[in-house]
């Protein structure tokens, strides 16, 4: 039976000498535990899980939680606002995943055309709304909290790299449980840029431990930054907005958050051994 890593004395980790803004691995499960999440199970673990630590960077809405109602509620009512028809959740999830001002223009253009041709007034009215509230609605996926304890207690690093901005990002993780064990965040105004640019990956994993490279998301962007990084993509199924295409490497598929650990561990450990 392979002996516990959480024992190994301070240093003893090869990556333990790189400078790095966030707590060691045993703090971070020190503060879990402080804050009344139970340990995980071996049995919630598969074979051999962990031999192959990687930096996990997850996309949010449509990855992690279903955010749409919240997105919905907010659309509709800077629609309301500006004379518009509200729209349905289905046209509203196929306009999420570029980022805040492209949901916006296609709200506008879908029911009418922008106001004087001008973005930035319902721009700034949906920034408002949503800030003030992205918690109601939200709910994180079944089964995802799960994995990402099960992810960070074999010693994955975790990350959310997201076109959200800070504010709503940091609340949704905070709120609904998720950071902790998530450490890293990268948001839609990090950078001057966004998904699928590789900088976004870039300073996602940045702030994570050595280690390979995984994006798990829902859509095209998230195919896209991992092809553009030069890393595997781990699609879940169901999610928003445009899919990856054939042409976009796409390295598994999962429905359940139960699938990802062991999907985590066959990815990471071949990336390894390659």
């Amino acid at each position: 039976m392979r002996a516990r890593r959480s024992a190994s004395p301070p240093g003893s980790r090869p990556n333990s000498a790189r400078p790095s803004p966030w707590p060691a691995t045993a703090p971070r499960r020190r503060a879990r535990s402080a804050c009344g999440i139970p340990p995980i199970s071996p049995l919630l673990l598969p074979p051999d899980f962990g031999t192959a630590m990687a930096r996990l960077i997850f996309d949010l809405d449509g990855t992690l939680v279903d955010s749409l109602p919240a997105m919905l509620a907010s659309a509709n009512r800077m629609l309301t606002e500006f004379g518009r028809a509200p729209v349905s959740p289905e046209t509203c999830s196929d306009f999420v995943g570029r980022g805040v001002r492209v949901l916006v223009t296609r709200l506008l253009e879908h029911t009418g055309g922008l106001p004087g041709g001008d973005v930035e007034p319902a721009l700034a009215r949906y920034h408002a709304i949503y800030g003030a509230d992205p918690v109601t609605g939200t709910t994180v996926y079944p089964g995802a909290r799960r994995a990402l304890m099960a992810l960070a207690a074999a010693g994955h690093g975790l990350a959310v790299c997201t076109q959200k901005p800070s504010g709503p990002a940091r609340d949704i993780l905070t709120s609904l449980a998720l950071m902790p064990p998530v450490s890293g965040l990268t948001c839609g105004d990090s950078l001057d840029v966004l998904k699928p640019d590789p900088r976004m990956f870039a300073h996602a994993a940045e702030q994570l431990p050595p280690g390979e490279a995984v994006v798990i998301g829902d859509g095209l962007a998230d195919a896209q930054l991992a092809a553009a990084a030069g890393v595997p993509f781990l699609l879940r199924m169901g999610g928003y907005g445009e899919q990856p295409r054939s042409d976009v490497p796409v390295a598994g598929r999962f429905t359940h958050f139960d699938e990802l650990p062991e999907l985590v561990a066959r990815v990471a450990s071949a990336r390894v051994v390659s």
